[in-house]
């Protein structure tokens, strides 16, 4: 017999719709609802491959696609979404309408799935719409989408798209990026802040290759004021986009919200061409302002595992024939009646009163940067948030290391060629020559007096045949290395400036022992090298001895870390002749140290004002350091800081909202609250999904709150 206490619920419907977002070679796709008059995605499917060519093969993928998606809300298949909304590359639109060829695609394509659009979206508005709504702010910055065969680089410039590129992938990511960003020829500077995005692709992989390239160095020659700030956003995150930002569009502008029977229904036929539904070939991002709509009460959601429950009942419960001896006070037929009636009050009892529930609620986090710049001084004693200064103090290391690196320089060696030559005087002066003394050779290698000479002036009388210049001989050395001083005997000299009618010397003998070699030798960037190199070491070596002095409870600044050079060893100087060269540094390394207790109280100082009503600080507060500048007990700051905040909610007001709701009634009211990402029941005792719902006394909820992973 029916419990009078117990009332049916009235049957509801909701009705389901699907995002499909279109690139070109893959397809993705959720299915979404409204929920309290705004849009909310209850599944996102795996994103699946079509050649980017042929109707055939994009009517399969998005086909695989949308029955994913449903799947994943109703396992049963009964939820069956007819109306979609379409997210498309910028590239398939024209002049904000569909090109011809592809909206004949997506006529075919709707025919054959059985759909009827209601819209569209191009994909990279809705992302950075999205995001403005998130956000609170229009955004400026570097959308890059990372699909396998190509990347899409689109600019934003205060929520609006300036242009969309696309680039065919290579091996090089940094190069694939730098060519999509250099045709922004446009613009002077470009944003600091850059935004990845794809469903598959390993993006920490890719964000910590582009963080490494040097972007403001001269030779990347692309605009950017500062070092850009690489963030990655989650998966899946640009169909959510279409559905949320766009569908927010379409439930206030398409006659097609309200619930309109079982979403299970199939349409009595397929959608032709001219119902195909686009709102006049517009983008849904371009609507004018909606009218406010009337508010729909939220019916229950579907679960994950089953079919959307459509009523409440008791199950039927048959009880055995129990057989009772007679009593003389009581009839039979009272006695199983009391038993009954006790069974049945007991198992209220126990379905009222037992059941335990934990809910867990992820919500989204919203960051919250700042900067300011603070002074670390050893003569302070205490923190100054005023003039945020901070006590500190120093400490200091002496440090040695030394590395050898191959020579790469050259030198030509070898030995000079020697002889002895004639010297003639043809003047009627004697004349003396120092050592040193240069004579030149007609081909022109040079050669030096070994000693000082001295010539005696011409003789002779007036007879013409007896005149005798005067000679002496000397011993010479060529002024260079090298065989080509080893001249042949014969050979005539100029010696210094003077004229060879008035001073001449001749070989009688060839010269001989000119040799050279090329050698390996130091050169002055082989030092330069070693000494960048060892400094370096030096200064990691310096970092981990300060840091092993530092107590738990204070921080070495390791930006702060300056190294004093206290002696330098050099195997060999530049220019000698060696195959390696060996250098030896020893350095004095100072570092600034101050508490960890000092360093959060002045952040958090900082931060109290910026953050608004409704929102705590999460204790994940992320820093870094820049120094400004150094001076002898002082070191001056840049703190760049990076918070979350954590909505602050009511959880006794909650509670007793959700208290005995059925699951879905609960789970709808969880999702109207601000940043609510994610719900999850855990009840026990596991109750068939009839009989499930919260307990029935606040005591026994419990509500936590966690930050989506």
């Amino acid at each position: 017999m029916p419990l009078p206490f117990f009332k049916k619920n009235t049957p509801s419907s909701r009705e389901y719709f699907f995002a499909l977002e279109i690139d070109r070679h893959t397809v993705n796709s959720a299915v979404w609802t409204v929920v309290n008059a705004a849009p909310q995605v209850l599944s996102v499917s795996n994103r699946v491959s079509w050649d980017g060519t042929g109707d055939d093969s994009l009517i399969q993928a998005c086909d695989r696609s949308l029955t994913d998606a449903a799947e994943r809300v109703d396992s049963s298949g009964n939820t069956q979404p007819q109306k979609v909304i379409l997210g498309l590359p910028a590239d398939w639109i024209d002049q904000e309408k569909i090109s011809p060829p592809h909206l004949k695609t997506l006529k075919i394509l709707t025919q054959k799935l059985s759909l009827t659009a209601v819209g569209f979206v191009v994909t990279t508005e809705a992302v950075v719409r999205f995001l403005q709504n998130s956000e609170g702010t229009p955004i400026t910055a570097l959308l890059l989408g990372f699909w396998p065969q190509y990347l899409e680089v689109t600019l934003a410039r205060l929520g609006k798209i300036d242009r969309t590129n696309y680039v065919t992938r290579s091996s090089d990511v940094v190069s694939d990026v730098t060519e999509g960003l250099s045709r922004f020829s446009h613009v002077d500077l470009l944003p600091s802040r850059i935004l990845l995005y794809d469903d598959s692709q390993n993006l920490e992989e890719i964000k910590q290759t582009l963080l490494k390239h040097p972007w403001q160095a001269p030779q990347t020659r692309l605009p950017f004021l500062h070092f850009p700030k690489i963030e990655i956003l989650s998966p899946g995150f640009t169909v959510r986009a279409v559905a949320l930002a766009g569908g927010g569009e379409v439930i206030q502008t398409v006659d097609a919200i309200p619930a309109s029977g079982p979403p299970s229904t199939p349409p009595s036929q397929s959608a032709s061409v001219a119902d195909l539904g686009f709102i006049p070939e517009a983008d849904v991002a371009h609507l004018p302002p909606p009218q406010p709509a009337s508010p729909v009460p939220p019916p229950p959601l579907p679960s994950a595992s089953a079919p959307a429950r459509r009523t409440f009942r008791l199950p039927v419960v048959s009880f055995p024939r129990i057989r009772f001896p007679r009593l003389s006070v009581f009839p039979a037929p009272l006695a199983s009646i009391g038993l009954i009636i006790t069974l049945g009050l007991g198992l209220l009892a126990a379905y009222w009163f037992l059941p335990t529930a934990t809910v867990v609620l992820s919500v989204n986090l919203q960051p919250l940067a700042h900067q300011f710049e603070l002074t670390a001084a050893a003569q302070t004693a205490d923190v100054d948030t005023t003039k945020s200064q901070l006590p500190s103090r120093f400490l200091e290391v002496t440090v040695s290391d030394d590395q050898t690196l191959p020579a790469t320089g050259s030198k030509l060696i070898g030995d000079k060629a020697v002889g002895s030559i004639t010297v003639i005087n043809g003047t009627s002066v004697p004349r003396t020559f120092p050592s040193g003394t240069v004579i030149t050779s007609p081909s022109g290698p040079k050669f030096v007096f070994d000693t000082e000479i001295q010539v005696a002036s011409a003789s002779g009388t007036a007879d013409p045949n007896s005149y005798q210049p005067g000679k002496t001989t000397a011993k010479v050395t060529a002024a260079q290395i090298g065989s080509d001083s080893n001249l042949s005997a014969g050979t005539q000299f100029k010696i210094g400036n003077f004229s060879t009618l008035d001073f001449v010397a001749k070989n009688d003998t060839a010269f001989s022992g000119g040799t050279s070699q090329q050698v390996k030798a130091v050169a002055k960037d082989d030092l330069a090298s070693l000494r960048s190199k060892i400094s370096d070491s030096l200064k990691d070596l310096a970092q981990q001895e300060l840091s092993g002095k530092v107590s738990a409870s204070d921080s070495l600044v390791t930006e702060s870390v300056q190294l004093q050079t206290v002696s330098e060893e050099l195997s060999h100087k530049e220019g000698e002749v060696a195959d390696e060269v060996t250098l030896r540094l020893s350095v004095k390394a100072r570092g600034l140290v101050f508490s960890k207790n000092d360093l959060d109280s002045l952040i958090s100082n900082s931060l109290k004002p910026l953050v608004p009503q409704g929102f705590a600080l999460t204790e994940d507060i992320r820093h870094s350091f820049t120094v400004k500048s150094t001076g002898a007990d002082t070191v001056s700051l840049n703190v760049e800081v990076k918070a979350f905040l954590m909505p602050e909610y009511e959880t006794g007001s909650i509670i007793k909202s959700i208290t005995g709701k059925s699951a879905s009634s609960a789970r709808d009211f969880l999702s109207g609250l601000p940043a609510v990402s994610a719900i999850e029941f855990v009840v026990s005792p596991r109750l068939p999904a009839k009989f499930l719902t919260l307990p029935h006394i606040s005591d026994r909820i419990k509500l936590q709150i966690q930050a989506s992973p």
